[in-house]
């Protein structure tokens, strides 16, 4: 509620001015060339749909976009060449061959698990969060964490958009 109260002042203050900068190129339209109102129209049209579609278009673009990158990183996982980088990380890796853009958002660092059958489940950050929340691309050959993971997804409610992605893929808040 908090993130509201300050950030609805931001979106009404730039959506205000972008309404006026409009107005003021329109009433010098004689002054201005074609391509800056080309511009400037696109612009507010990409602004306004990031607006109104918001994190799920960004989200649905870095999963279809770096899928085969994310599946390179999965098998090479399965051959040992990328590990947890110490037992005190908590299954946690950095990887650094894949930096721009980050395959893996808030410090570019996927969580590895690996069961005692020797099945993995890897975790790519979507949103990294605050203290014990975050949002993940998640990767699973454990049947245990699949099952788990399908029931966080039949009890998803409207804040958390936990689905299956694809197969042994889901996206999953926690």
């Amino acid at each position: 509620m908090l993130a509201i109260i300050i950030i609805a002042p931001y979106v009404v203050v730039g959506f205000g001015l972008t309404i006026w900068l409009l107005v003021v190129m329109v009433k010098k339209s004689d002054q201005i060339k074609r391509t800056p109102k080309i511009i400037l129209g696109l612009t507010f049209l990409i602004g306004s749909l990031t607006l109104v579609l918001g994190e799920s278009l960004i989200e649905k673009l870095d999963w279809s976009i770096r899928k085969k990158e994310r599946e390179e990183i999965i098998e090479l996982i399965k051959e040992g060449k990328i590990q947890p980088n110490g037992k005190y990380n908590n299954g946690i890796a950095k990887l650094s061959n894949w930096n721009f853009p980050p395959i893996s958002n808030g410090g570019n660092e996927i969580l590895i698990y690996q069961s005692s059958e020797g099945f993995f489940t890897v975790k790519f950050f979507i949103n990294r969060g605050f203290l014990d929340h975050y949002s993940a691309f998640v990767y699973s050959e454990d049947q245990d964490e699949i099952k788990e993971i399908e029931e966080r997804i039949s009890y998803s409610n409207g804040l958390h958009k936990n689905k299956k992605i694809d197969k042994n893929w889901f996206r999953v808040s926690y």
